[in-house]
């Protein structure tokens, strides 16, 4: 087997053009597959933290179409809307929140941002904190009674993110030119969206839009048990359809538990998911061909070789496994080099996401994903080189002399 390696390597040696080139051929696919992938696992591993860290046993009502929560004028939901909620059997607690946009200014710069108002009871918050999916990173989160208090987005405490200089906790925002009190910065959401966000209770939020007619944005409810939830949900469908005055199949809002919401997220990545093993079949298929060029045309080319190795004793075995080998060794070195740098674009990708504010968006790489394509790699290399090794091996020595 030792001989078998040596000739096989002072072969790939000799045409080193040809071996580069199909090198380059299984690098590129392979180099594709990680990136796709890589980033592909690192959005349906962020689907699934966040299911688990909000929980399954919340719903939520928003209007329907695809107006901003709260800020739409032609949907309102108000208090009478809540009440049903909470008053539905199988729902433990319910709260709202309100949603509006703000001016925030800081050294004469000014940005317009989302404020999300609270219900100041503790249940209320808890259930906005289990919705959040992430925890405060500095400082805390709000308490009932926190007049004049703030808790933040992640990119306000990031230089350059919001505003050149961040905010500390303790520090003074103004809003709509009045000053708050920060109390907590949280941790990093993933979008600049939400990581732009400024949370507040309900009564300051009313004292800083005072001329404005204020609605809830969106309805969040839990339930007592995880089990009911598709219940509970067509029972507050039923009960806030009631106290709207809508007909069925006419309701101007829906009722969707996250779930569900998380459900329909994971369809599309899913999709993303069979979108990648589609590349990784068409990037296959084409550097198998490719190899399996290589491989045919260096058999052609050492015909009267091969014609020498079987005259002299050489088995089928023998010379079939050279072949196989080259096309192996080839896969195997394309292999690493693609992963290699599929992992140095892919993390660099994810950097600079991340510095933009798309945090969610960064791959992951499990120590499987580089095992798996190399692996593939190899097989891709060794199954385009059967049918050249295959045929090697059955030259007949007279026939193989006489080649021209």
């Amino acid at each position: 087997m030792i001989e078998v390696i040596k000739y096989s390597m002072k072969n790939l040696i000799n045409r080193k053009t040809r071996s580069l080139l199909t090198i380059l051929s299984i690098f590129i696919g392979i180099t594709a597959i990680f990136i796709f992938a890589s980033f592909g696992l690192g959005l349906y591993f962020y689907v699934h933290e966040i299911a688990e860290s909000a929980g399954i046993d919340i719903f939520m009502v928003q209007a329907k179409g695809m107006g901003a929560p709260g800020l739409d004028d032609t949907f309102k939901l108000e208090v009478k809307d809540l009440e049903a909620v909470e008053k539905t059997k199988g729902v433990a607690t319910a709260t709202a929140w309100y949603i509006k946009v703000g001016e925030v200014e800081k050294n004469r710069e000014k940005k317009y941002v989302f404020i999300a108002g609270m219900l100041p009871d503790s249940d209320s918050i808890r259930i906005v904190e289990q919705m959040m999916t992430v925890d405060i990173a500095k400082g805390r989160n709000l308490r009932s009674g926190d007049s004049g208090k703030v808790s933040l987005g992640y990119n306000y405490g990031v230089p350059d993110q919001i505003f050149s200089k961040p905010y500390k906790v303790g520090d003074k925002i103004k809003i709509n030119d009045k000053k708050f009190d920060i109390v907590g910065i949280w941790e990093s959401i993933g979008n600049p969206g939400d990581d732009a966000n400024i949370y507040m209770l309900e009564d300051d939020l009313k004292a800083l839009f005072a001329d404005e007619e204020l609605s809830y944005g969106a309805i969040i409810g839990k339930v007592h048990n995880v089990d009911d939830i598709d219940t509970v949900v067509n029972r507050v469908t039923k009960n806030v359809r009631k106290v709207r005055g809508l007909e069925e199949g006419k309701e101007d809002f829906f009722v969707q538990s996250f779930a569900d919401a998380i459900g329909m997220f994971s369809n599309v990545i899913n999709i993303v998911v069979g979108f990648i093993f589609l590349i990784v079949l068409i990037s296959a298929f084409v550097a198998s061909i490719n190899t399996a060029n290589t491989m045919i045309t260096s058999v052609l080319e050492r015909v009267k070789e091969i014609g020498i190795m079987k005259s002299i004793g050489a088995r089928n075995s023998i010379i079939r496994d050279i072949f196989l080998f080259e096309s192996a060794f080839l896969g195997l070195i394309a292999g690493l080099i693609g992963v290699g740098f599929g992992w140095f674009v892919s993390d660099a990708g994810g950097r600079l996401l991340v510095n933009l504010g798309w945090g969610f968006l960064s791959p992951i790489f499990p120590w499987w994903l580089f095992v798996s394509l190399v692996v593939i790699s190899v097989l891709v290399g060794a199954v385009s080189g059967m049918f050249p090794a295959v045929y090697a091996s059955k030259q007949r020595p007279v026939d193989a002399l006489r080649y021209e």
